[in-house]
Order: C-alpha cells, then sequence, then structure tokens
C-alpha cells in the first residue's frame, strides 16, 4: 500500500514537473516573440507620428503607385522564372545521369554564398552600362534560383520513385509522370521555396539601387536619408510589410499536404536512370550555363579585378574588416538561436501555441533589412546604451534570421525518436531533464545547421548594416558598397571576393552532398 503511494506520488510529481516545464517553455517563446515584436511597434509608431494626411498623400501619389507596380513586377517575374528554372536544374541532377552529379549539385547551389549587390557587381563590371528592370530581373534570378534547386532537390529525393515506376509501365512519357506523379509530391516544398524568393525580391536592397530600379526598399532608404521626418519612410515600410504578409497568408492557405509516403523506395538511396545521349547533352546545357552566368563569370571577373588591386590593397583594413564582419555575423547567429530555441521546441509539438508562435515568426521573416534597420534605429534612439553599437547590429541579424533559425530547430526536434522521450520519462526525468539530456545532444547538428544559416545571411546582409552599424565599424559588405557606389570597382574587388569566399564555407557545410538529404528550405 505504501509503495503505491509513493508510486502515485512520483506520477504526480512528474505530470507537476512536466506542466511546469511547458509553461516554462511557453513563457521563453513569448519572451522571443517580445523581441521580435519591437520592429512592428516602432514602424507603427514612427508611421501614425505625423498627420493623418501625410498616409493618404504617400499612398496615393502617383509614384507610390508606380513603385507599388515596379515592386511586384519584379517579384513576379524573377518568382516565376527561378522556380522553372530551379525545379528543371533539380530534375536534371537528380533523374539525369551525369558525370560526377554530386560535385554539380553542390556547384548549382554554391550560388547562395554571392549576395545580389556582388553579382550585380561583378556584372557591372563585365557590361558597364547595365541598368534597368531586366537587368534586375536576369540579377535576381541568378541570386535566387539556388534557394529552388535546393527545396526542388532535396523533394525530389525524398519522392515516392515506385509510383513513378507504376506510371511509366502504364504508358505515361516522362513529361506526363513529372506532372502527375512527382509534381504533387514535390508541390509543397517547392511552393515554399518560391515564397522564400519572393520575400528575397521585395527585400533586396543593393541590386535594385546599383541598377536604377525604384522599389519599395530603393524609395524608403531614398525618404531615410533624405528627410528629417521619417514617417514617410515608416508608411511604405508597412505596405511593404503587408505584402509580405499577404504573400504568406496566400502560400499558407493554399498549400496542400503532400502525398503520404508508403513505399520502402523512399529509404534507399536513388541513382539517376536516365541515359540518353540527348538527355544528358540538353541537361549538361542547361547546367553549364546557369554555372557561367551564375558563378564562373561573376568569379572570374572578381579574380581579374582582384588581380587589377593588388598593389593598392589594403590588407590591414582588409582583415580587420573580415574580422568585424565575422565577429558581428557570429554574435547574430548566437541571438538567433537562443532565441529560436524554445519558438522551434514549442513548434514541434502538436499544439496551438506553437502554431501561433510559428506563424507570428514568419512575419517577423518576412522584414526586409532596410525594415528592420529603420525600426531599430528608432529603437535604439530611446536607448543611448545601445544605439550604434555592434549589440543592436547583431541584434537585428538575430531578428532578421531566426526564423530561419526556427525551421532547422523545429526539424531538428521533430526528428528525435519519441520512444526515447518516453524512456526518460519512465525513468522519473522531468521534462526539461529530458529536453536537455536526449533532445538536445540528438539535435544538436540541426542546431549546429541553423546556426551557420543565419551567420551566412548576417554576413551578407547590406542595409540593416548601413542603418545600424557604429561609427567606424564596417564590414565586407558595407566597405564594397561604399566602393562600387562610386564606381571604384578595382577597390571593391578585395571585399566582395573575400565576402564570397569566407560565406561560401557555412554554404558549403550547410549543403554538403552527404547531407542533401536533409536540407531544405525550412519556411514553413
Amino acid at each position: 500500500m505504501k509503495t503505491d503511494t509513493l508510486s502515485g506520488n512520483n506520477h504526480l510529481n512528474s505530470i507537476e514537473q512536466r506542466s511546469s516545464g511547458r509553461k516554462l517553455l511557453v513563457l521563453f517563446s513569448f519572451f522571443a516573440l517580445t523581441f521580435a515584436a519591437i520592429p512592428f511597434f516602432y514602424l507603427i509608431k514612427g508611421a501614425f507620428s505625423g498627420e493623418l494626411d501625410l498616409i493618404k498623400t504617400v499612398l496615393l501619389r502617383e509614384k507610390s503607385l508606380e513603385i507599388f507596380a515596379t515592386t511586384i513586377a519584379l517579384m513576379s517575374c524573377v518568382s516565376v522564372i527561378s522556380t522553372f528554372l530551379g525545379v528543371s536544374l533539380a530534375w536534371c541532377l537528380h533523374n539525369v545521369n551525369l558525370r560526377s552529379n554530386s560535385l554539380l549539385a553542390a556547384l548549382v547551389i554554391l550560388p547562395i554564398a554571392i549576395p545580389s549587390y556582388v553579382y550585380t557587381y561583378s556584372w557591372m563590371s563585365i557590361i558597364p552600362n547595365l541598368q534597368g528592370f531586366a537587368a534586375a530581373v536576369f540579377i535576381l534570378i541568378l541570386t535566387t534560383t539556388p534557394y529552388i534547386t535546393l527545396a526542388a532537390l532535396s523533394a525530389l529525393r525524398r519522392s515516392d520513385r515506385a509510383q513513378l515506376e507504376v506510371a511509366q509501365t502504364l504508358g505515361l512519357n516522362k513529361w506526363r509522370s513529372f506532372y502527375l506523379i512527382t509534381w504533387p509530391q514535390i508541390r509543397n516544398t517547392v511552393s515554399a521555396g518560391t515564397l522564400l524568393v519572393a520575400l528575397y525580391v521585395l527585400s533586396d536592397f543593393g541590386a535594385v539601387s546599383l541598377l536604377g530600379v525604384d522599389t519599395f526598399t530603393r524609395a524608403i532608404e531614398n525618404l531615410y536619408r533624405g528627410s528629417f521626418d521619417r514617417s514617410a519612410a515608416a508608411i511604405l515600410a508597412l505596405v511593404l510589410v503587408a505584402i509580405s504578409a499577404i504573400l504568406i497568408t496566400i502560400e499558407s492557405n493554399t498549400r496542400q499536404r503532400s502525398k503520404v509516403i508508403s513505399s520502402s523506395n523512399k529509404l534507399m538511396p536513388s541513382s539517376a536512370e536516365i541515359n540518353s545521349q540527348r538527355s544528358r547533352f540538353l541537361a549538361s546545357l542547361l547546367i553549364g550555363l546557369y554555372l557561367i552566368f551564375a558563378l564562373i563569370a561573376p568569379l572570374l571577373q572578381l579574380l581579374l579585378r582582384f588581380i587589377s588591386a593588388l598593389p593598392g590593397i589594403d590588407y590591414a583594413n582588409l582583415f580587420k574588416t573580415a574580422l568585424s564582419t565575422i565577429f558581428a555575423s557570429l554574435l547574430g547567429s548566437i541571438i538567433a538561436l537562443m532565441l529560436a530555441l524554445p519558438v522551434g521546441l514549442l513548434s514541434s509539438q502538436a499544439s496551438r501555441i506553437g502554431s501561433f508562435t510559428d506563424k507570428s515568426l514568419l512575419i517577423v521573416h518576412a522584414l526586409p533589412g532596410i525594415v528592420m534597420g529603420l525600426s531599430l534605429v528608432a529603437f535604439g534612439s530611446e536607448l543611448p546604451i545601445v544605439y550604434q553599437t555592434v549589440a543592436l547590429l547583431a541584434f537585428s541579424y538575430a531578428l532578421l534570421f531566426m526564423a530561419k533559425a526556427v525551421g532547422f530547430v523545429r526539424t531538428s526536434f521533430l526528428r528525435v525518436p519519441k520512444n526515447l522521450m518516453e524512456i526518460a520519462a519512465t525513468l522519473n526525468q522531468s521534462k526539461a531533464q529530458s529536453i536537455r539530456r536526449v533532445m538536445i545532444p540528438l539535435a544538436t547538428p540541426g542546431l549546429f545547421t541553423a546556426t551557420l544559416l543565419v551567420f551566412l545571411s548576417a554576413m551578407k546582409e547590406l542595409p540593416a548594416t548601413l542603418m545600424l552599424r557604429p561609427t567606424g565599424f564596417e564590414t565586407l559588405a558595407t566597405e564594397m558598397w561604399s566602393a562600387t557606389a562610386i564606381l571604384q570597382f578595382n577597390e571593391a574587388a578585395p571585399y566582395a571576393l573575400l565576402l564570397v569566399l569566407i560565406a561560401a564555407i557555412p554554404a558549403f557545410l550547410i549543403n554538403r552532398p552527404d547531407k542533401s538529404e536533409e536540407s531544405g528550405v525550412n519556411i514553413s
């Protein structure tokens, strides 16, 4: 009887500990969301700090409508073409038997390390009169296609080949088989990648500014720099946030559940099966052309400019700037991981609160760097202790890219076998102890990937860095931007090349061939 009583008390204590642990997890998650809400608060405050007539004037003037049309047209063109090109590249890499498919896949995805403004710099060096809308479409397609390729390739490797083989035995050709069998299985992942591309185009500042295309980001920057009253800039920033939120809502509402894979074929490595000379030639041609435009030509131009600039390179400043870039980006990635851990853990559990935190962070993810910079300038001006500090710059990186970290954190926790947590519970371990001793050690590779992803993204971030960096604190991105803006291409080359080389390291670690099965776009 006494033993039963002790057992009952232990069971009650375990329940109480679990309940207490969940409350603590929810508390930490809302704590992270509170930080994420800071930019929205200051944007709304800035937008409505002026007169109401100003809002109507800014929104309804002809220039604003022109900017809106240009932004939407640019986003639509780049999203459609990048999706088509990215899926085509992924299909070729997955299905056509080429020499060194894994190496080609790594090379096709490697441009993810090259920011849009570096592409613009490289191609402006090749074509000096490169300007306008068509040029921006071209540059942004090169920049964003790897996101689609990475997503589609990951989905194709997880698709059920047994269904495809059955379709082909019934007489369906490869195009019909892809449309009826493969596409429904990869559609959700590809649509998440397309959403990521659309948000990237909306947030791009470097390429459109250098190419002279009036989009929301360029207009916000001009208003921020050219006017003491920043209410107009905040109003346009809120419009940009609203567009991003609408895109996320549409993608979320139209997303269809992927087909359930019931075949064991998904557990077996699949090799490319198409060996015809014509298919191999066309696939090689497509991949080769993309690599020439997206990788070989820009990097070759960077090298040539670097060699030309060798006599005048300030190596001390180059080294100092590289260290500053790494330090600020690493600090931002650590902060992002700390904020993402409770949110990712909560969203990995099927609950309304987890779903709410997940969707809330997607809206934060939609904030362009220039909007984040604008809001945190207002925030920092009220707190002199953090204004124009590296800490505030790193905090902006963490808020901008926390949603990316949450995606990997959530996926890593979901992959931890549930039976191990159940075993820990039977050993009278509390929820917090089970998470610390079981979940986190097993999820460490995914947490490392999340940190690398934020680190990579932070190194490439330009507008938020321009607005928030302390006086005298320069990064590789800002040094390159300062030189490029006044057409000093040789002087910009060392900073651009070093930025690409450093960014290529986390890009390779995230997408290396032996981890390709686990790679993907974690936005949804």
